[in-house]
């Protein structure tokens, strides 16, 4: 009887411990599963902010509005807390429009004598973001920096144009408003610019500091260069009623579970908007449908937030955020980085995923590539852990500072954006569509980078820039 039951006995715990390797090898499957990018997925996301229903998501209009409800209803489905407004997933962002009515002029005193340029004629205002800006004239010079509230000249050197970064850069360090030599690529473009009503755009209830780009003829500048330093400069116009819109973040999050790292945050990032319906489009097809751009970015962002939340919870707080209006000047993203809802300092990194729906010939089929690669070390860590990340093989296109990212990487936040964009023709035209998009690559792309976000979200790892490199 004795042996019978430590026979029995030795059944039982034998059942129970290959139960127990069955219980485990199931969680270990259904995890897998929760942690793999599925196709169809992507295909209904895609399908559904891509299409013509949607109309294009234009900037500011209700069919933004739609798609930014639709992440909210998403990340609610996939348990993600909201970090909108008023405890909802949507961040409602007022913004004025406003032009100039009649040709805004600039105009300073020679010898006396007042001198006046308008738009148009001697020059050609590029930004100006408010009715008058004013200041002292500091004729710049190479390695010099500019004096708070001065308007700057700088004279073209061997018909090259300055950056637009290097340009925003010297007005963010506190120049006033900047004063270019005209070249001959922006000659190219003066009439078209002449025939526009300058016009600048401002979030409600956000303090701004005035600020204006502006090209001179070469005469004219030839003339300022002769005037001495300090010399008061003034450009003005009158302007026309504003116009009052709305546009709309989607934003959600996963709080992190470590006591230590929870406070520090990870931002992963795409546009929801694109052109929306042009009915002056010189094709048959009025509907730019923005698959590429950013309807797959919006998925990368959506598939991983299905993931992140549907595994163990991660270490590190993790955002997820939709942008409004980027097409129109970034606006939501601007607002999101200016309303954190914690200290600056703790949003550790961003990654903003952008055009990704189609494989780029210039780098091997699997691989992706990040902006401004060689300015931090983030890619490359990513790259350690498992990322297919690549620099950027398009630096003449300045990609680093086309997108969200470097709105806060303004900020000092170590922002980049990863891609796959090979220049296809059908940017920002009404080819952009869902039958372009190579859903095996997309899905593989996003896949790729789950692990590495995974092993970002629950690191210690801090991302610095490299010497000379921060915008």
């Amino acid at each position: 009887m004795k042996n019978f039951y430590l026979k029995q006995s030795s059944l039982i715990i034998a059942f129970l411990l290959l139960f127990n390797l069955f219980v485990v090898a199931q969680k270990k499957a259904v995890t897998a599963s929760k942690s793999t990018i599925e196709e169809r997925n992507v295909r209904a996301s895609m399908g559904f902010l891509a299409g013509d229903a949607l109309q294009g998501r234009g900037s500011g209009t209700q069919f933004e509005w739609i798609t930014a409800e639709y992440f909210g209803s998403m990340m609610m489905q996939f348990g993600i807390e909201p970090a909108g407004n008023n405890g909802t997933f949507i961040q409602t962002v007022n913004i004025v429009r406003n032009s100039f009515g009649d040709n805004p002029k600039l105009s300073y005193s020679a010898n006396g004598v007042a001198v006046t340029l308008e738009h148009g004629k001697e020059m050609i205002i590029s930004r100006m973001n408010s009715s008058q800006v004013s200041g002292g004239l500091q004729k710049m010079a190479d390695g010099e920096m500019p004096k708070s509230g001065a308007v700057i000249f700088l004279k073209s050197s061997a018909d090259a144009q300055p950056s637009m970064s290097n340009l925003q850069n010297l007005l963010t360090s506190g120049a006033s408003a900047v004063i270019i030599e005209e070249t001959t690529q922006s000659r190219a473009n003066w009439s078209r610019m002449a025939g526009r009503k300058p016009s600048f755009t401002t979030i409600s209830d956000k303090k701004t500091t005035t600020a204006a780009l502006i090209t001179v003829s070469k005469d004219e500048a030839a003339k300022l260069a002769q005037l001495p330093d300090g010399t008061n400069i003034e450009i003005k116009g009158e302007l026309a009623p504003a116009q009052k819109q709305q546009t709309w973040n989607a934003v959600g999050k996963i709080t992190g579970s470590d006591k230590k790292l929870a406070s520090e945050v990870i931002l992963l990032s795409a546009h929801l908007d694109h052109l929306g319906n042009r009915p002056n489009a010189p094709t048959d097809d009025k509907i730019f449908n923005g698959a590429d751009d950013d309807a797959s970015g919006c998925v990368a962002v959506l598939e991983l937030a299905r993931v992140l939340a549907g595994g163990i919870k991660s270490k590190r707080t993790v955002y997820f955020a939709f942008y409004g209006s980027e097409e129109a000047g970034g606006y939501g993203a601007q607002y999101f980085v200016d309303n954190l809802s914690f200290p600056k300092e703790k949003l550790v990194a961003n990654l903003q995923f952008e055009m990704i729906g189609r494989p780029d010939a210039k780098v091997k089929p699997e691989e992706l590539w990040l902006t401004g690669y060689d300015r931090s070390n983030l890619g490359l860590e990513l790259a350690k852990h498992g990322a297919k990340l690549v620099a950027d093989p398009h630096p003449d296109q300045n990609f680093f500072q086309r997108s969200d990212n470097y709105t806060l990487a303004r900020q000092g936040i170590i922002a980049h954006t990863v891609s796959s964009f090979g220049l296809h023709k059908d940017y920002h035209q009404a080819g952009d569509e869902i039958k372009t998009i190579d859903f095996v690559h997309m899905t593989r792309s996003i896949n790729s980078m789950v692990s590495p976000v995974q092993w970002l979200i629950n690191s210690n790892f801090i991302p610095v820039w490299y010497e000379g490199k921060k915008p």
